[in-house]
């Protein structure tokens, strides 16, 4: 009885040798590091300087590395520090502005959301390879197309063209 007792014993020592010596070489998908990330998990190229629009109400907004400047219709230009993030499960751009920043002089912030995707303009009768869900600093929320900026193309300010990576003061 006691020879059988230590054999099971033995047999079961071993068998939990081999258990746990697999198991340092079976891999967890999770710990490993892989040498190139999977393409659902690497976020796009940064967005390129952009200029977006629409219509009801007609709107325009220019997207720059330094932040926004919403194009007032029949209103002053107002410029937004803030830039744009990557939101995976989505497959979109957000943008909003820096640090959370509350609206200057009360209101409503500007944020952004742009997809990569075509985007039929019906007043221009164009197709443009972004479109873009808005809120506007009046509060309306709008939708519309977007276009990369064009060169030399930048926000215009009542003292001239500023530099693309530098906001105007």
């Amino acid at each position: 009885m006691s020879r059988t007792f230590v054999g099971c014993i033995v047999i079961s020592l071993f068998f939990f040798t081999v258990i746990s010596a697999q198991a340092q070489y079976t891999t967890n998908p999770l710990e490993q590091t892989p040498a190139s990330p999977p393409a659902s998990r690497v976020p796009p190229p940064k967005p390129p300087d952009m200029v977006c629009f629409g219509e009801g109400p007609k709107w325009s907004i220019q997207f720059v590395s330094w932040g926004a400047r919403y194009l007032g219709i029949n209103q002053p230009d107002q410029d937004f520090l803030g830039g744009f993030f990557w939101v995976p499960d989505q497959k979109v751009w957000a943008w909003q502005r820096k640090n959370g920043l509350a609206p200057m002089g009360g209101g409503y912030a500007l944020s952004a959301t742009i997809r990569k995707a075509s985007c039929t303009d019906p007043m221009r009768k164009e197709t443009f390879p972004y479109s873009a869900q808005v809120n506007l600093p009046q509060g309306d929320m709008v939708s519309g197309c977007c276009r990369k900026l064009k060169a030399g193309e930048a926000p215009v300010g009542p003292h001239g063209l500023p530099s693309n990576n530098t906001p105007p003061h």
